[in-house]
């Protein structure tokens, strides 16, 4: 008899569905993180926050946010696009729209923290 926690496994979408839980439990981690660091600090000006995110546990924590935060609404978008669009051509055009959107914008936001960091 096989084990039924490997029953899941083999279920078209199983792994869709376990990347949106595990990004969402690192996106809300960082974001509490993020939430209590700035109210922790109070109001900054922009060369006081360009430092802050300069320090590179700052920044690499950022990074990870960015990427995070944004496979995790890849994933969701996916997930309303896959359900709520009635023909199949026209599903797989917007997912990879979608996902081009996600990757430019994750592109873009880390040479942004790898600029204020020094890196780039």
């Amino acid at each position: 008899m096989a084990n039924p926690s490997s029953r899941h496994r083999r279920e078209p979408g199983y792994g869709h569905w376990r990347w949106q839980r595990i990004s969402a439990v690192i996106t809300l981690i960082l974001m509490v993180y993020f939430t209590y660091l700035m109210a922790s600090l109070g109001p900054l000006n922009y060369l006081e926050a360009r430092s802050f995110v300069a320090t590179p546990h700052q920044g690499m924590a950022l990074g990870l946010l960015v990427i995070v935060g944004l496979f995790h609404a890849a994933l969701g978008v996916q997930m309303i696009i896959e359900d709520y669009v009635p023909f199949a051509n026209g599903r797989l055009v917007l997912v990879m729209m979608a996902r081009a959107v996600f990757v430019t914008a994750s592109l873009v936001s880390l040479v942004a923290v790898g600029v204020i960091m020094g890196w780039v």
